[in-house]
């Protein structure tokens, strides 16, 4: 029984990113009350499969992942679209469209996590990722307000508002530039980079995250080269087009 409602928890927690409640736990599995799904928690707290938090809530534990990832839960709606779309278009246009929409399906859960992570601190995912940024310049841990998009490793949009609101939080701070006495740079803050570590810790159990981790050697070389490849092809395209 506890293989069951292990694969059971682990097909929840591949499809939506999360561990239910004690409440949640007892629908998943069938349970008629809530002690009972809290005896069933305890075996798999002591089996490494669930861990508690801090805070006293149910994290993925070290053991969650029986060494290869969960088997891919079908999906009626891609489904019923590639019908749709072979009677309608020929084959190679409905193998594109399916690879691009899981594409997209995949990147949204992505960002649904990342911003989950960053409002368990009163952050934006675009706030996280400004004081990334300046992480990975390295230290000081500093860059100038017009040089920070060139090292986003993603687009975005309104940096401005998010220098101004991280240095209200004290997150960041502005500094003057060695180099240009009329300049400013900004630099994260110690308070930045503890944040920055609490982030990296949620991370760590965070499927959106270590997704990659759960793949076969072979299937995560396979597929990141297959990205490269893909964004490659894309990026070589005119743009007159």
């Amino acid at each position: 029984m506890i293989d069951a409602c292990r694969a059971a928890l682990e097909a929840h927690h591949a499809r939506h990113g999360t561990i239910p409640s004690m409440a949640g736990l007892a629908r998943l599995w069938g349970y008629a009350s809530k002690s009972s799904a809290a005896r069933r928690v305890g075996e798999l707290v002591e089996a490494g499969v669930l861990a508690w938090s801090a805070d006293r809530r149910l994290r993925p534990g070290p053991a969650f992942h029986s060494g290869h990832p969960p088997s891919p839960m079908p999906d009626p709606d891609l489904d019923e679209a590639r019908e749709r779309w072979s009677t309608g278009y020929d084959g190679e246009l409905t193998r594109a469209y399916m690879m691009t929409v899981r594409l997209l399906r995949l990147a949204r859960c992505i960002e649904i996590g990342l911003a989950r992570t960053a409002a368990s601190e009163g952050l934006t995912a675009g706030e996280v990722l400004v004081l990334d940024t300046l992480f990975r310049a390295g230290p000081p841990h500093r860059l100038a307000p017009t040089a920070l998009k060139k090292h986003f490793v993603i687009s975005l949009a309104g940096v401005a508002k998010r220098l101004e609101r991280l240095l209200a939080l004290g997150l960041i701070e502005r500094v003057p530039n060695p180099d240009d006495r009329r300049g400013m740079l900004v630099q994260l803050t110690a308070s930045g980079i503890a944040l920055l570590q609490r982030l990296v810790q949620l991370d760590r159990h965070s499927s959106h995250i270590m997704w990659p981790t759960a793949l076969p050697e072979q299937d995560y070389r396979v597929m990141l080269d297959a990205l490269q490849a893909a964004q490659a092809l894309i990026e070589a395209e005119p743009d007159d087009l």
